[in-house]
């Protein structure tokens, strides 16, 4: 009787794991009721907008990020990104998001990469090096890239173009929501619009 009782305790608890773990999916956002939330602020906005969504930020040194309200441990993330304005700017993809801190995979307008782990006080700390990184792997132009951040475990590998730009490891967060983000630097005035987002197991 006391093992069948620990057997069923075990699964419970099996189950309730597996819980935390939310689905793969999909979005290329036109249906305006697919979960992201929009927002309108004197410094930015967010939501759905001509069949994408769009983060808007006017002022210098904001990070603005939207989150799909799913836990993932290990996740595969794929999105196209292209953006406007000034190119003082950073945006992507977000893993492992709880309380603040997240695993953020970032390119620039300019044609600059890397990893950051925001800490809970809202510091973005690279992973990649001192600073964001050049590459060849972005478009530049306004054109349109596609970021893929890959958190398997303690390593953390971000894909530009269907290149591998960066792995690194990394023992911080274990879990969370992901999403997508973008942040001014010494200027305001960036649009970034998303598309065609995949997420999955990796």
């Amino acid at each position: 009787m006391r093992t069948r009782c620990l057997l069923l305790l075990l699964l419970i608890f099996a189950l309730a794991g597996c819980a935390r773990t939310s689905a793969p999916f999909t979005d290329d956002f036109s249906d305006t009721g697919s979960g992201w939330y929009g927002s309108t602020h004197e410094m930015y906005q967010r939501g759905y907008q001509q069949g994408r969504y769009l983060v808007q930020i006017d002022a210098p040194q904001w990070f603005v990020w939207a989150d799909a309200g799913r836990t993932y441990q290990d996740v595969d993330i794929d999105v196209k990104v292209r953006s406007e304005g000034v190119a003082d700017n950073h945006y992507g993809v977000f893993c492992r998001y709880n309380k603040g801190e997240l695993y953020y995979f970032a390119i620039s307008s300019d044609g600059y990469y890397a990893i950051f782990r925001r800490d809970a006080d809202g510091e973005l700390l690279p992973l990649t090096g001192a600073a964001m990184l050049r590459s060849p792997l972005i478009r530049l132009d306004n054109s349109e890239n596609r970021i893929r951040a890959v958190c398997r475990g303690t390593q953390l590998s971000l894909y530009i173009n269907g290149e591998k730009a960066a792995q690194v490891q990394d023992d911080t967060l274990e879990r969370g929501d992901i999403g997508m983000a973008a942040g001014t630097l010494r200027q305001g005035g960036t649009l970034v619009w998303f598309d065609d987002l995949k997420v999955d197991k990796p």
